[in-house]
């Protein structure tokens, strides 16, 4: 089994007289197995939160863990790229990723692309939405899992955003026909928590708008990055999300400023009830 992404680490580290990428931390793991990489199905899995890459490197170097043809890469933010890997190889590889995924979802999500090798052509995504490369070289596969591994993180996201604003929805309409919000803090609260998660995820996971590593040691690629995030659409849908945020953020905001009012309320009548209380003891002393 050879190790794909420690060894562009140490490249990127070691050679002389090349611009060096900036610093990451154990952000990729990529493995090949002895068997040939080849054309065909690539499939990206999200499969939770996080995945603890030094722990994962450690269970993969099993020599029992896979036998096959392939290779994968896994990606920090819980995702996990297979290629060219068999049915009965990627049961038992997410059997040992999963022991190490912080947050596990209970159904992963899945996005699969095909990858065609063509010496001739232009590396680009064909109008049937192939993927065509040169050559199946470790930096193509890569560049390759980490458009794949952006795009399947988005998805989630998408689904994710669209669910809270579902939630949102009726709490603001509440706000608007009846000037309160019609539900209990601790259920508002929960709402501005979800919204708040999005946009940490956003913000921190994927690092969606930024270039992958690979292409500051291989800027040869960095067309066929630019083809791949075109076909996948990733800035502009990591746009549209981030401006859903802001919308759910700014009516997160007004919620919030509600609950605050609301509570100022509480303890103002808090205060006058105690007041009122003191003056009604002061007043039975006096006429006792």
């Amino acid at each position: 089994m050879t190790c794909l992404a420690s060894e562009q680490q140490s490249n990127n580290a070691g050679s002389s007289g090349t611009r060096s990428s900036p610093a990451r931390t154990r952000e990729v793991l990529g493995f090949e197995f002895p068997g040939e990489v080849s054309a065909g199905v690539v499939r990206a899995l999200l499969l939770g939160t996080r995945i603890k890459i030094p722990e994962l490197q450690a269970a993969l170097t099993q020599p029992r863990v896979a036998t096959g043809a392939g290779a994968v890469f896994a990606f920090r933010y819980g995702v996990v790229v297979l290629f060219g890997v068999s049915a009965r190889e990627e049961g038992d590889l997410l059997d040992h990723i999963r022991r190490h995924v912080i947050d596990p979802l209970v159904v992963a999500e899945i996005e699969t692309a095909t990858i065609e090798v063509m010496p001739g052509d232009e590396e680009q995504v064909d109008s049937h939405g192939n993927i065509r490369l040169h050559e199946l070289t470790p930096e193509r596969l890569l560049l390759t899992a980490t458009v794949l591994a952006r795009s399947v993180v988005l998805a989630r996201d998408e689904t994710r955003i669209a669910d809270i604003f579902d939630r949102i929805e009726p709490l603001v309409g509440s706000l608007q026909q009846r000037g309160r919000v019609g539900h209990p803090i601790r259920h508002v609260m929960r709402q501005i928590g979800e919204v708040l998660g999005a946009q940490h995820r956003m913000v921190g996971r994927a690092q969606i708008s930024e270039k992958p590593e690979v292409l500051w040691d291989h800027p040869e690629l960095d067309r066929l990055y630019s083809r791949l995030e075109a076909e996948y659409e990733l800035g502009d849908r990591a746009r549209v999300i981030e401006h859903k945020l802001n919308v759910i953020g700014e009516a997160a905001d007004v919620l919030l400023d509600v609950i605050k009012d609301l509570r100022s309320v509480r303890l103002e009548i808090a205060v006058i009830v105690l007041i009122s209380f003191e003056v009604l003891l002061g007043l039975i002393e006096r006429l006792s």
